[in-house]
């Protein structure tokens, strides 16, 4: 597992960038994410619960062109599968689609898809930089009733050195069905996940309860952060 963030660094991390991924929509500059329904078909998303648990990175476009670690460094004992194949040509057919909402114009970075099971959670953290223009959308789940990401609407401050603090945001649950994506402001707002719901599917057997989604990371082409988009590109 990689070292997590602790809450004093993300509270900085959220104080400092907040205001530094402007874009034209004013409700995603309102409340820092924005919920799009039918981004996606999410048949054209679908893949099935692999058996593998880890870290799988493609280094290719063929399905066996790959690199695997057995602990995924976020969420252990998930799955997360960075540039997957299926999703090359989607992660710049999305970027098209997110332009026209926020009407500025975005550069590719990366993006991964995972595999949540059950009593799985995300801890609260902000994303490193590569991930300023971002949407999760959720592809399939077994799970028979909703399970939300959470995220945390901007403060509002005095001034613009950001120091005090006059409305405190809120945390919101966003609930997205298959096919639906939350853009959000990666570096800027704090997102997380509860524990995913443990059931019991009879009684002599546990059913595997999992939830697929992938994130899809862009940096504005004219911001402070396009640099990025050729850091990825390596």
């Amino acid at each position: 597992m990689t070292e997590q963030m602790t809450e004093e660094q993300l509270l900085f991390q959220e104080r400092i960038n907040t205001g530094t991924a402007w874009t034209h929509n004013e409700q995603f500059e309102q409340n820092g994410y924005l919920v799009v329904k039918d981004l996606w078909d999410p048949k054209e998303l679908y893949r099935p619960v692999p058996e593998k648990r880890g870290q799988i990175n493609y280094w290719g476009k063929k399905l066996d062109q790959f690199t695997f670690t057995e602990i995924e460094q976020q969420v252990e004992g998930s799955l997360a599968c960075y540039w997957h194949p299926q999703y090359r040509s989607i992660h710049s057919q999305i970027r098209l689609k997110l332009e026209k909402i926020i009407k500025r114009k975005l550069y590719n970075t990366y993006y991964y898809d995972r595999f949540y099971f059950a009593g799985q959670s995300l801890t609260p953290h902000a994303d490193r930089d590569a991930c300023e223009i971002s949407v999760t959308v959720h592809i399939s789940t077994n799970l028979d009733q909703s399970w939300p990401i959470w995220i945390k609407t901007p403060d509002t401050y005095e001034d613009d050195k950001k120091t005090i603090i006059l409305k405190r945001g809120e945390n919101r649950s966003v609930i997205l069905s298959e096919g639906d994506g939350m853009i959000y402001k990666g570096c800027e707002r704090p997102h997380w996940r509860n524990s995913m719901p443990i059931e019991i599917s009879g009684i002599k057997e546990k059913k595997e309860l999992y939830y697929h989604q992938i994130f899809f990371h862009y940096v504005l082409a004219d911001g402070e952060r396009a640099h990025c988009a050729f850091d990825a590109a390596k």
